[in-house]
């Protein structure tokens, strides 16, 4: 997963707490993600009834995450052909 840098913290060493927040992340994410897609996934196909509040509680989360993400690749994208050829980019350096 790439990382995002803040701009002020370029070249500096992360802290003890933001490696903890990083690998928390990286642990709990998918976790919970496969937790809230089980679920739905038996609501769907075996018509059980969840509780409305996890339901409402997945939807907004896996869509954030999904976002998050989007965004994030969209940011560190590579140039296309195209724009190489234009001299256009849209990669951070």
């Amino acid at each position: 997963m790439a990382q995002q840098q803040n701009p002020d913290k370029i070249g500096t060493s992360p802290t003890l707490l933001e490696v903890f927040t990083e690998l928390f992340r990286a642990i709990t994410r998918p976790a919970v993600t496969i937790i809230f897609a089980a679920v739905i996934a038996q609501v769907v196909i075996q018509g059980i009834d969840a509780p409305q509040w996890f339901i409402g509680l997945a939807i907004p989360i896996i869509g954030w995450w999904f976002t998050e993400r989007t965004v994030q690749h969209i940011r560190t994208k590579t140039p296309t052909e195209s724009e190489e050829k234009k001299g256009g980019t849209n990669a951070q350096t």
